[in-house]
């Protein structure tokens, strides 16, 4: 049977895409090129925010009415109801523990309609192939999933269940499988990453990490999301040792008012998580920071809101994901009274937005005439005779002449803009 996956929301979701392509291939189905190729198309969804689950029940919507549609995913797992109301043609509804019997629900769905959203207990193991790979130069590998800290605001609880860490032998045996394909950078991925640990093995993630760098001959390792509140000062150690560990962090802050972070029962406050700022960048002078602030929390005033604002200039993230906040049905957040107008949230947020754009063009602008070492991610989309690639610190890289996917190279800047760095490759990394 030809399959298509299209994939919203964060990496997470584009690994269990990965996953599921991979169970689909090994029992022999198809990959569709496009849509006009499908039989069926799996929607693998996100429900973080109400404006992405919007943007998912438009994407159903506007499918070939012959292709059979099969739903998985966080939105699957949160809104079964609201799916089965909205899109009554929908042959499957699965939610986010349902990949690993992905080809038996593809199978059973062409008879009668399912629906089927439990949560399983324990890690469910499952490493992709190499044709199952949204990428052929990083490769994600999932190292834990769920979460247990019940933030106010978040649907992640409710839609991926509680902490499940992987063992570490899974984990390093399929590094070790990637390293052999010559992988180029290797993503570590769960929703606290820094909370893994292996009890059986008495390791904690900086050791799991320390391991990783020491052991494998993968060239760049990084690792998302991490939890401030889970910070060990181990891991700026093992970081600041081992040179294969990206001198980059995606760090949360979400709020920088100690106030609108308790209400949103965030476990640090503003000075604990500018501390841990300040020893990383002791420890690793230039090390980059990339974070996520939501913008209106309820009860958000402006002085919480410049306090925030006051945070982007002091830190100097590298880039920033900021929303409006978005009350989700069943969170804490969602039944608080003091929600601001939309008009107000959205208004803050061009703010914020406005002033990122100005730190990350001074930031870039720094670059200028200096030689950084890129990971070509592929060809220009728009360019034929351009590649990009990332940085170190993540920053998106537009070079010429086009170089191949998966090989570094020193790249001399010549332009910048607030967004991404330019120049020309002067030759090739060892």
């Amino acid at each position: 049977m030809n399959f298509f996956i299209q994939t919203f929301g964060c990496q997470m979701n584009i690994n269990d895409s990965e996953k599921m392509r991979s169970l689909l291939l090994e029992r022999g189905h198809r990959q569709a090129g496009d849509l006009n190729e499908a039989e069926v198309v799996i929607v693998n969804t996100c429900a973080v925010r109400k404006k992405a689950g919007e943007k998912i029940y438009s994407y159903i919507g506007r499918l070939p009415r012959q292709v059979k549609v099969i739903v998985s995913g966080c939105l699957a797992q949160v809104e079964t109801e609201e799916i089965r109301r909205r899109l009554p043609a929908i042959v499957a509804v699965l939610g986010t523990h349902q990949w690993q019997n992905i080809t038996v629900y593809l199978e059973a769905a062409q008879n009668k309609p399912i629906t089927e959203n439990s949560f399983y207990d324990g890690w469910r193991e499952c490493i992709p192939a190499s044709a199952a790979r949204e990428s052929t130069v990083s490769a994600y590998v999932s190292i834990m999933e769920g979460c247990d800290n019940y933030c106010s605001y978040c649907i992640v609880p409710y839609a991926r269940g509680r902490e499940t860490c992987r063992p570490a032998r899974a984990i390093l045996e399929e590094i070790a499988l990637l390293a052999s394909r010559k992988c180029p950078e290797v993503i570590l991925l769960g929703q606290n990453v820094n909370h893994w640990v292996d009890k059986r093995m008495k390791m904690d993630f900086p050791a799991l990490l320390k391991e990783i760098a020491a052991t494998s001959s993968i060239p760049w390792l990084r690792f998302i999301t991490s939890y401030p509140g889970y910070h060990q000062d181990a891991l700026i150690e093992v970081m600041s040792r081992y040179p294969a560990i990206l001198r980059h962090i995606h760090l949360p802050a979400q709020s920088g008012s100690s106030r609108i972070l308790r209400l949103m029962n965030r476990s640090y406050d503003r000075q604990t998580y500018l501390g841990i700022i300040e020893r990383f960048r002791r420890a690793m002078p230039g090390i980059g920071f990339s974070s996520d602030f939501i913008v209106g929390f309820p009860g958000e005033s402006e002085h919480d809101f410049s306090l925030t604002l006051s945070m982007l200039e002091r830190v100097g993230y590298d880039s920033v994901y900021s929303f409006v906040f978005s009350p989700r049905p069943g969170t804490a957040a969602a039944q608080l009274a003091d929600k601001l107008p939309l008009a107000v949230r959205k208004e803050r947020l061009q703010h914020l937005q406005k002033l990122q754009a100005q730190i990350q063009s001074a930031a870039n602008r720094s670059w200028l005439g200096k030689e950084i070492k890129v990971l070509v991610s592929g060809p220009h989309p728009k360019k034929k005779d351009e590649s990009i690639g990332r940085s170190e610190s993540n920053r998106v890289v537009n070079l010429t002449p086009a170089q191949a996917p998966g090989s570094f190279v020193r790249v001399l800047i010549s332009a910048c803009g607030p967004h991404s760095l330019a120049g020309r490759v002067v030759g090739l990394c060892q």
